[in-house]
């Protein structure tokens, strides 16, 4: 293969001599015989040095091949199945992420019987953990530190793609019961729950240890998706239920429908319900419904600047014999993204409380919230409630939020 390369080589230099020398003014025979032999000569030079090196190379391979061993079937077979890793890559990819979350807020009010207020309160921090355990299941924890103790707010093992469009979850974990019963507290879109979940299920929401079954059924009529969910969790509630635990368990449904309204919003509504006994003889229940309606505006081609949420849920609890009777609450609230950074919002919510129907409050909120970025939130929001069994009061709030690590509470 060198050799006819070689030749045409020197052809090539030979000819572009030739044409060069055409270029200059018109030589003389002598000067062009001159000129050939030097040409000739060299060609002569040029082949004998690479026909002594290929002769050399030749014989190098020949000598190689004498000394190598030739592989065999059986070691071409195992160097197939030899892999090279980085043992440092395997362990990184075994860490769960971990994450940490930091909740500080200023309480002001103007009547100072709250310990909680007046004061810049460190409401906690929490560390989420979470991984994917194999290709099938995923693990999350979530350990907060309140007032001094530490505590397991959330720790569960989760199933996403079981056969027949199921989903398992099982641990310890918010119900799927209303629209922001499983958003953590400093996830919320205020500085403090709302009246309703307060007054029934206490300040942390409706949570428990059990099981979570969810199901996406084939498109039904009425929406482009749906979801239906059934939990059993220990009754650990005292406020609406009686709190005994596994001996008086506690069965939440939901049913949840999405609507595509346009390309740029959406339309969903929910259904509720939480039953199990009111009293430690199991021999009077009580059921607490829920209605959601959701809606979101969300221009594509400014997402990033402008959006509109507005959202409401309605709540009754009905007791047998219970002697304060059926309670109502519900809030409503609209929230206006101004741009990247700014959002604005106004919130309206309603209750009655456990102890007599007939004692109810309303409160007006209107807040606003600054991203200073992805990792850390301020928000100003100012309340005022009207209960007609005491005096008016007037609260303000000024919420710090930060997180680190790349966990980001999920929107659901």
């Amino acid at each position: 293969m060198l050799r006819p390369l070689a030749f045409l080589g020197c052809s090539f230099l030979f000819v572009t001599t030739i044409a060069i020398a055409q270029t200059r003014s018109e030589p003389t025979a002598e000067e062009l015989s001159t000129t050939l032999q030097e040409l000739k000569s060299q060609l002569e030079q040029m082949k004998a040095e690479y026909e002594k090196r290929i002769s050399e190379l030749e014989r190098q391979i020949v000598q190689l091949s004498a000394v190598t061993p030739q592989p065999t079937t059986e070691t071409r077979a195992a160097a197939k199945d030899v892999t090279f890793t980085g043992g440092q890559r395997t362990l990184q990819a075994l860490n769960p992420e971990v994450s940490v979350t930091g909740d500080n807020t200023l309480r002001i009010s103007d009547r100072s019987g709250d310990e909680e207020f007046n004061r810049l309160n460190f409401d906690g921090f929490e560390m989420a953990i979470q991984h994917p355990l194999d290709p099938y299941s995923m693990a999350k924890f979530f350990v907060t530190f309140e007032e001094g103790e530490f505590d397991l707010e959330e720790g569960y093992l989760t199933w996403e793609s079981l056969p027949g469009s199921l989903g398992l979850k099982v641990g310890r974990f918010h119900t799927n019961f209303g629209k922001l019963n499983r958003f953590h507290k400093h996830a919320l879109p205020w500085a403090d729950r709302d009246l309703p979940t307060q007054t029934l299920f206490g300040e942390e929401g409706l949570i428990g240890e059990g099981l979570s079954l969810t199901w996406l059924p084939p498109r039904l009529p009425w929406a482009h998706t749906n979801e239906i969910s059934f939990e059993v969790i220990n009754n650990s509630n005292d406020l609406a239920f009686s709190g005994k635990g596994f001996g008086d368990p506690l069965y939440i449904g939901r049913l949840s429908n999405y609507y595509d309204v346009t390309e740029n919003a959406y339309f969903e509504w929910g259904l509720s319900a939480a039953t199990s006994h009111w009293d430690i003889d199991e021999q009077n229940r009580s059921t607490v419904l829920g209605l959601d309606l959701s809606y979101r505006w969300e221009p594509l081609q400014r997402a990033l600047y402008r959006s509109l949420e507005l959202r409401t849920e309605l709540f009754y609890n009905a007791r047998d014999r219970w002697p304060g009777g059926d309670v109502f609450g519900m809030y409503a609230y609209g929230e206006y993204q101004l741009s990247r950074r700014w959002y604005g919002g106004f919130r309206y919510q309603f209750g009655q409380t456990l102890e007599d129907q007939d004692q109810n409050q309303w409160a007006l909120s209107p807040y606003v919230t600054f991203w200073q970025s992805e990792w850390v939130r301020l928000r100003a929001q100012y309340d005022f409630l009207n209960p007609n069994f005491e005096e008016d009061e007037n609260r303000f709030f000024l919420q710090f939020t930060w997180s680190l690590g790349p966990h980001k509470h999920e929107a659901y």
